[in-house]
């Protein structure tokens, strides 16, 4: 799988949320935390569910097999895996999450 280096850290330090969403939204750029390399663990969280990363789980043969199952089980009809996946990739995922 392609790596996308793109996860930017953003705080509104202006808006809304709390303080301590604040404070540990920043925490990820001091010292202590570079030092036990907090930031990739939280980029490999992040590029794990990242909307590109969760598309193609989606449109993984084990979830379409597992979604037809489903809709077979839910409605009686035994929908192609590959109908499946036409339908998720044109009216269901965001075309920018797909690959």
């Amino acid at each position: 799988m392609e790596e996308d280096r793109d996860c930017d850290r953003r705080v509104d330090l202006l808006g809304g949320t709390g303080l301590t969403a604040k404070t540990d939204a920043l925490f990820y750029l001091s010292k202590d935390a570079f030092k036990r390399r907090l930031i990739d663990d939280l980029w490999k969280a992040r590029a794990a569910t990242s909307p590109k990363s969760l598309a193609q789980v989606m449109l993984s043969d084990v979830v379409l097999d597992a979604v037809r199952k489903e809709v077979r089980r839910q409605t009686g009809h035994n929908a192609e895996a590959k109908d499946l996946s036409r339908i998720l990739r044109e009216e269901v995922l965001r075309p920018e999450s797909l690959v």
